[in-house]
């Protein structure tokens, strides 16, 4: 059984004295939760890989949470990873792979993180959660509170799709709309409210959330103990490379996978700061001011909390951060759902954007293996899915008519 050692600062080594103080008491950086895994052995991973438990918690020791009995799951975890050659031979990638974290509980990848955060939340003794989001958290932190017996509260900004928070109200939240910039206005109240009310802080902050290093952990497993080439990530505050990377760390330590793959920053040019600091050659960002984009769940321009080292883990990775306008990002959820069956929202699908990006710029090559984490359900953002009206005005319930409507539908027919 894995155990918590300590919450500890990677950039200046210091050790906190607390367990509910997630920042470093001498230079504020985002404390990490280490987990002793350095006992185990080959046939551990074998006893994993056949746990008859196929959520994220077969990989128990691998989490910073106490008892067993503490876990708080929906049966999170062992996401499909599907080969897509339909999908592939379109963008010019023979072996293409798509990690479909859209059928997790909530719709989305956030529910790896808040099944780790959450149990420890319920360890450690919280009446109350909260997030601050641009929506799939906030439906996440919601769901998994109500399965912990805490309440939550989640904070989201003006103009945040009305299907996210209606999911997260439908768990219990108390949601709250803010008029403000995600970043600034938003951001200072919601950290001003969580030092006021005492509130278990559920954002990237939060040292316990790690449950995306499970992406590693199934990642070697459904690929039977071998390496992808590139792992492409939808990327805004970074957590997602981070806890991936550090996964990845913790399995070549052990002698478990010989390699890691590359790992890629999707994000869209709107909110691109980690592409701009990979390109300036720096090895930290600097925050921008965001645009308008259709991928709104990754619409960060300061990601403050993990931004660092999301880099760190791009060049520690041999990866790269790559930038998608909307036109693209909205032609890689359509080429998505319609040669490989998968809804994806705008900004999941900014990973098939970002890899048929990068294969014709010649980065990634025809014979690659290719891992685009897809990582939230078309049905957050169902309104970015551009239609004409007339498509759907009833018809004659005649043969005649079917057959004219048929003939104005022409090509797109197959």
């Amino acid at each position: 059984m894995g155990k918590l050692i300590e919450l500890r600062c990677p950039k200046c080594a210091c050790a906190s004295p607390s367990k509910t103080e997630f920042r470093c008491r001498a230079c504020n950086a985002v404390l990490e939760a280490v987990v002793a895994v350095d006992h185990l052995q080959p046939d551990d991973f074998t006893r994993m890989r056949q746990s008859r438990d196929q959520s994220i918690w077969r990989w128990f020791e691998f989490f910073p949470v106490a008892s067993p009995s503490s876990i708080v799951s929906l049966g999170e975890g062992s996401t499909p990873l599907l080969h897509v050659q339909r999908l592939g031979e379109a963008i010019g990638v023979a072996n293409l792979y798509l990690k479909n974290d859209t059928v997790l509980p909530t719709g989305s990848l956030k529910d790896r993180s808040n099944s780790v955060g959450m149990s420890v939340g319920k360890e450690l003794g919280y009446a109350t959660a909260s997030v601050i989001s641009t929506g799939n958290a906030a439906a996440s932190v919601a769901a998994y509170a109500a399965a912990a017996g805490m309440n939550s509260v989640v904070m989201v900004p003006k103009g945040t799709a009305a299907s996210k928070i209606i999911q997260a109200h439908a768990y219990g939240a108390t949601v709250i709309v803010v008029d403000g910039r995600f970043d600034y206005e938003v951001a200072e109240l919601y950290k001003n409210a969580v030092s006021e009310f005492g509130w278990y802080d559920c954002v990237s902050t939060n040292p316990y959330r790690v449950g995306k290093k499970s992406y590693a952990y199934e990642l070697a497993d459904q690929f039977d103990g071998a390496t992808a080439d590139w792992v492409i990530h939808p990327t805004a505050g970074g957590t997602g490379l981070v806890c991936m990377w550090q996964g990845f760390k913790e399995f070549l330590a052990l002698g478990w996978l010989a390699r890691a793959p590359k790992l890629v920053a999707a994000q869209s040019e709107a909110a691109a700061p980690l592409v701009a600091a990979m390109a300036r050659g720096s090895s930290t960002f600097t925050p921008v001011d965001v645009r308008d984009t259709v991928a709104e769940s990754i619409q960060v321009g300061n990601p403050s909390s993990l931004g660092n080292r999301a880099l760190d883990a791009l060049r520690e990775s041999h990866g790269t951060a790559v930038a998608l306008s909307d036109d693209e990002i909205l032609a890689g959820q359509s080429l998505t759902a319609r040669l490989a069956g998968i809804f994806a929202e705008p900004a999941a699908a900014t990973s098939v954007a970002a890899a048929k990006q990068m294969r014709q710029r010649g980065l990634i090559g025809r014979d690659d293996v290719v891992v685009c984490n897809l990582t939230g359900h078309g049905l957050k953002q169902p309104e970015a899915v551009p239609f004409a009206e007339k498509e759907f005005i009833p018809i004659a319930p005649t043969l005649a008519a079917l057959q004219e409507k048929l003939r104005n539908v022409g090509d797109s027919l197959p």
